[in-house]
């Protein structure tokens, strides 16, 4: 006699896959948010760091801030970002961060968007007189501070 599953287990055991599945992709979509916020935190830390050394050096040199960031077009994926020899060979990084829908982008002058999803973003504006790099118009932003 060949033993066999009944289709009332066969039922169950999807039904139980189902739920884990259910369960572990919930979970996933927050760890991916998580991340997208933890790498916006540290990418603002190193941009806020640059930033700092920019105003000390201008200060020491008796020079204006950088007026641009860098040189990339709007909405333009590939743009290098946050990195543009100035007329006093300065740059804010030393290597550029690459624009990309799921991550950084330009979207005017000195006006800049991370997208955390297809729903969330971030904006942020660069004031050339002061030298900062600002948070504006986001629930995130005072955890970035």
């Amino acid at each position: 006699m060949k033993k066999a599953f009944t289709l009332l287990e066969l039922v169950f055991v999807v039904l139980i896959l189902g739920i884990l599945i259910g369960i572990s992709l919930n979970f996933s979509g927050k760890n991916k948010d998580e991340a997208k916020i933890l790498k916006l935190k540290i990418d603002y830390e190193m941009l806020s760091s640059a930033l700092s050394l920019m105003r000390t050096q201008a200060e020491l040199k008796e020079i204006a801030f950088i007026a641009n960031l860098d040189q990339a077009k709007f909405n333009t994926p590939r743009e290098k970002l946050f990195y543009c020899v100035d007329q006093n060979g300065y740059s804010l990084l030393d290597s550029p961060i690459y624009s990309d829908f799921n991550s950084w982008m330009k979207i005017a002058i000195n006006q800049y968007r991370f997208f955390l999803n297809s729903k969330e973003y971030i904006d942020f504006i660069y004031h050339p007189n002061d030298g900062i790099l600002e948070c504006i118009n986001s629930k995130y932003c005072k955890d970035l501070q």
